[in-house]
């Protein structure tokens, strides 16, 4: 067993005055020694993993990660016992069970992730009155006129004019542009034309990514000015040209530069699970509004968790795909980034799987690749960047082709079932027990259950190795950091005293240390990350989907200073973000879903999946079996008590939208 220590620094919340003594000093001339000192002192592994060991692997700056050849093991199978470490016919391989889809058009991935869901494109706890409808709940309900999009946009007007102002789910919303999506839509589907399963479906979309007629203001109060929106995201331009319904920008910390949900300058995002807890961050505002029920799908962003640890605290599906699948994840954050990827976020694992399908992009957009040695911050590996990207191959969409097996139904509900079946039979589920391990009590307790449900349903529990743990959180650190300050120079904001100082003081404290990496650090922590390729490849040899909690801990309280001076939580950073952050250093799939509550707590505890390059099918096929398998032994998603059903008028619709499902998967492949 390959050793584990990561680093966990124990420094107090700062806030108030020592809070504005630690920005004072960072800024001053002494800053970086301050800054140099404070991480030796603080987490001193971290700085001598990066300056003072050496690596001989080559620098890897892109972040897109290469496809993994997993070898054969030997086989140890007698005549009396199968194999226990090749693969079976029944394994659930990619080549075997997914379906590819060459067209970069949103109408053609949508009908491909259409016919994934098959029967199971609703869920089971579509049935009280403050559930959270599904994509296909709000379809069914427009297309026989049980409520109309026009409706809906008025039910969700007046939740966020009561409750915006408390819980901050959006930074901004239009109410007069949503009632004219709303006519809009109303009138499609009056004329019997609505456009897709999208059409009216209400969404929101993460403030650091350009949707008309707003401001991507990035969570504070100056950048919405220095560049005019023009167009909307290509994620936005997807949904927007199949119907969608954009509410707003949602919530998030200033910049998105870390993983809490507080922004003094437009208010902390609460938990609607618990009102006093955070939300997580940094896509607080999405994961929220999807909790909460304002929608049905999200989009966010992701860089070292930032979906995917909202969408643990706030009990609902938060999925960071390979990085390089989406079409504007250079972007996300206004400029270049090898970590942060564009995310869906969605109440349902069917529901991220139809928004997954119209977010992503066939291929790498090369041409979209940043020319970094403009960035004086970062010059050493521009030309490695070019010439890696260069090589990209396409890489067309994979979907699951069923997202669950076709199955009876239950003579008792009529809901299709998984009881007594094994759709996972074959798949190995990957654990490094003393990572997975580093949790509380409850969440250890809840990733237990979760794998005795998988096995249930005929996954193989095996325990891998990951030797280089300690790399990834160095390396990741130097990376994210770096290049998010990169960015900020480039832009000149950030060294533009004037803008700079309108930054809360947490966000100028992580700007500091961000600075204080060197050009020799960035490429050091580049090194790490060939290295940490290597020990994800190697343990991908012994399975197929690696398992762990999301985060260590439920949501934790949201701090008195969360709406005046900020907090700047050092050891909340670190361990938020212990599970997450390999995916995005790495450029691995990862997926996020409830995986139950903590035991006498109303908190929900998400697990985490983590795939093999490219392999978003294989995570998303697992997450539907458990999220299913879950209803059926009596846990429903973690729905909170404070939350809208927008069409509440056609609660109970949901055997009629599996119905609807059915027909368009028939009419349109089944030949």
């Amino acid at each position: 067993m390959a050793d584990y220590s990561l680093a966990k620094p124990n420094d107090p919340p700062a806030s108030g005055w020592k809070l504005r003594g630690l920005v004072a000093v960072a800024e001053s001339r002494i800053g970086l020694a301050a800054i140099n000192w404070s991480n030796n002192r603080s987490c001193p592994g971290l700085l001598q993993n990066t300056r003072q060991r050496s690596y001989p692997e080559e620098p890897r700056s892109l972040g897109i990660p290469p496809a993994f050849d997993v070898q054969p093991q030997e086989c140890d199978a007698t005549p009396t016992r199968p194999c226990s470490k090749c693969c079976s016919d029944e394994q659930l391989s990619d080549s075997k069970q997914e379906q590819v889809v060459d067209s970069p058009d949103a109408h053609a991935t949508l009908e491909a992730a259409l016919h994934s869901l098959g029967h199971s494109g609703t869920t089971l706890c579509s049935t009280a009155s403050n559930a959270r409808p599904t994509v296909l709940d709000y379809h069914y309900a427009y297309e026989h006129g049980m409520i109309t999009p026009s409706q809906v946009a008025d039910r969700v007007i007046a939740f966020l004019e009561r409750l915006n102002p408390d819980f901050h789910f959006l930074i901004a919303y239009d109410a007069a542009d949503i009632r004219a999506q709303a006519a809009a839509a109303t009138a499609r589907f009056a004329a019997g034309s609505s456009l897709s399963v999208f059409d009216g479906v209400p969404y929101v979309v993460k403030d650091c990514l350009d949707a008309l007629p707003y401001e991507t203001s990035y969570g504070t109060t100056f950048m919405g000015k220095l560049r005019p929106v023009t167009a909307d995201s290509p994620c936005v331009a997807a949904l927007r040209g199949l119907g969608g319904m954009l509410l707003g920008k949602a919530a998030l910390p200033e910049t998105g530069a870390m993983g809490h949900s507080m922004n003094p300058h437009f208010g902390a995002t609460a938990n609607p699970q618990d009102p006093t807890k955070m939300a997580g961050g940094s896509s607080a505002g999405s994961a929220a509004a999807v909790a909460v029920g304002l929608c049905p799908i999200a989009i966010g962003t992701d860089g070292g968790g930032s979906a995917r640890i909202p969408a643990s605290f706030c009990g609902v599906v938060g999925m960071k795909p390979t990085k390089g699948r989406l079409a504007d994840d250079h972007a996300a954050h206004g400029g270049y980034s090898s970590t942060i990827e564009t995310c869906p976020i969605a109440g349902s694992v069917a529901d991220a799987t139809l928004l997954y399908a119209v977010m992503a992009n066939i291929s790498y957009p090369t041409s979209s690749m940043p020319d970094i040695s403009s960035n004086k911050a970062l010059p050493k590996l521009a030309a490695a960047a070019a010439a890696e990207a260069a090589k990209q191959p396409p890489r067309p969409l994979s979907l699951p082709r069923e997202l669950l097996p076709l199955q009876p139904c239950s003579a008792v509900t009529g809901e299709y079932v998984v009881e007594g079946l094994t759709p996972l039979k074959g798949l190995r589920l990957g654990v490094f027990r003393p990572w997975a391990n580093d949790c509380s009590a409850g969440v250890a307790d809840v990733l237990k259950q979760t794998l005795s449900r998988l096995e249930v349903l005929g996954a193989a529990v095996v325990d891998i190795s990951l030797p280089d743990l300690d790399l990834v959180q160095a390396g990741h650190l130097v990376t994210y950091t770096s290049e998010m300050a990169a960015d900020g120079m480039a832009a000149g904001w950030l060294k533009d005293w004037s803008l700079r100082s309108q930054l809360n003081l947490d966000t100028r404290l992580f700007y500091c240390s961000a600075l204080s990496f060197t050009d020799d650090d960035y490429t050091q922590a580049q090194r790490m990350r060939t290295r940490a390729l290597a020990s994800f490849q190697a343990a991908f040899q012994h399975c197929d989907i690696i398992v762990t909690p999301a985060t260590p801990t439920v949501a934790p309280a949201m701090p008195e200073q969360a709406n005046t001076t900020g907090v700047f939580d050092m050891a909340y950073n670190f361990s938020a973000i212990r599970f997450t952050q390999a995916a995005n250093f790495t450029g691995l799939p990862a997926l996020v879903l409830p995986g139950g509550r903590l035991m006498g707590m109303s908190l929900p505890v998400g697990v985490q999946f983590i795939g093999k390059p490219w392999a978003e099918s294989s995570l998303l096929r697992t997450a539907a079996a458990l999220e299913q398998q879950m209803l059926e032994d009596g846990l429903p998603k973690p729905l909170p008590g404070l939350a809208i059903n927008p069409i509440e008028c056609a609660v109970g619709v949901h055997p009629k939208a599996r119905e609807l499902t059915q027909k368009l998967w028939a009419a349109r492949y089944k030949k």
